[in-house]
């Protein structure tokens, strides 16, 4: 199994979830992961990753962790002094014009986004509500263009589009996409070595149905046009993420691979929790594993059965800690406070 790793958590994307699954895999074999300074959540975001930015690394005896995965701003020089070079590099896209919506429900308080009452009202004049100089500018356009480390507002002409997607494919080995999660999955595993529970999940940081709405196809296209580098690195990658199933693993293999983890996951829901699924916050009565609910977003939880065995319990609460306790639990771990 690979055990050195850097995961591009790209916003919005499902990777609250694919950081859950590399959390579990690095507490179970007793990883060390490059957490952010003091423990906090993001590594300095929304500037470039610089190696200083992690806890217990230095210059002078530069120390390497096994994984890379807090939110950051993709830069590879930096990122290569923390971890080593045998490290795999992937990430996770989603289709930019749902990463949109989302990111306006969720970033309601960003700049771009704080006087407007909807997304057509934005995109009908963006250019009236959006200033390329803020520094938040990056949440209302080219979301993910802007995590690979690029700028945002560049050039859309094919000849960057090709010099950015050659750099991307340069630093990342395979990319993931969410709309194909248990696909992806599928692929995770085979890339890292990984066993089955190794990468069953349960959504995580989703949100409740009630703040979605269905867009309509002009307001579709509008988004695609807005967002057109983050249209052209999901389309290419998602292209090549099928392309690369197919070599691997194949068609069939993938479907039988693919019917084995929700089965797994089915399994896992039955023995671990409450009801069928996740619930509301307010619905949450442990409250260490309440998500942290953001912007006009609604993020849901989950309810674990009472009076489970402790390998099982301990299991469960894993699989259903929210990304902040989880990472916060590990950081304590790693960097025990001294003894009062």
């Amino acid at each position: 199994p690979k055990t050195d790793i850097v995961f591009l958590k790209v916003h919005k994307s499902a990777s609250s979830t694919v950081m859950n699954i590399l959390f579990r895999f690095g507490e179970m074999h007793n990883l060390t992961f490059a957490f952010p300074q003091g423990g906090g959540f993001q590594l300095y975001y929304p500037h470039h990753f610089l190696a200083k930015f992690v806890q217990g690394f230095s210059p002078l005896s530069p120390r390497q962790f096994n994984i890379l995965c807090h939110h950051m701003r993709f830069l590879q020089p930096e990122v290569q002094k923390v971890v080593p070079s045998s490290a795999v590099y992937f990430s996770i896209l989603r289709n930019p014009v749902q990463l949109m919506e989302s990111s306006f429900v969720y970033y309601k308080g960003a700049s771009a986004f704080s006087r407007v009452r909807s997304l057509e009202e934005f995109l009908s004049q963006p250019w009236r509500y959006y200033d390329p100089a803020r520094g938040d500018r990056h949440y209302a356009r080219n979301l993910m263009t802007f995590d690979f480390g690029f700028n945002p507002d560049g050039d859309v002409s094919p000849e960057r589009v090709q010099l950015m997607l050659k750099a991307i494919e340069a630093s990342f080995d395979f990319l993931l996409i969410s709309e194909y999660f248990d696909e992806s999955m599928v692929l995770l595993k085979e890339m890292l070595c990984w066993d089955l529970d190794s990468v069953v999940s349960f959504p995580l940081n989703s949100r409740d149905s009630s703040t979605k709405s269905p867009l309509p196809d002009s307001v579709v296209e509008k988004l695609k046009a807005w967002n057109r580098l983050d249209w052209e690195i999901y389309t290419h990658f998602n292209r090549t993420f099928w392309e690369r199933l197919d070599r691997l693993i194949g068609r069939e293999r993938l479907r039988r691979e693919v019917r084995a983890l929700r089965q797994r996951r089915a399994e896992l829901a039955r023995a671990c929790l409450q009801g069928t699924g996740s619930v509301g916050p307010k619905d949450i009565k442990d409250s260490s594993l309440r998500p942290l609910q953001h912007g006009g977003a609604r993020i849901l939880g989950y309810n674990l059965k009472q009076g489970l065995p402790r390998e099982l319990e301990r299991t469960c609460r894993r699989l259903v800690t929210p990304e902040l306790q989880y990472s916060s639990l590990l950081y304590k771990k790693q960097f025990p406070p001294p003894p009062p």
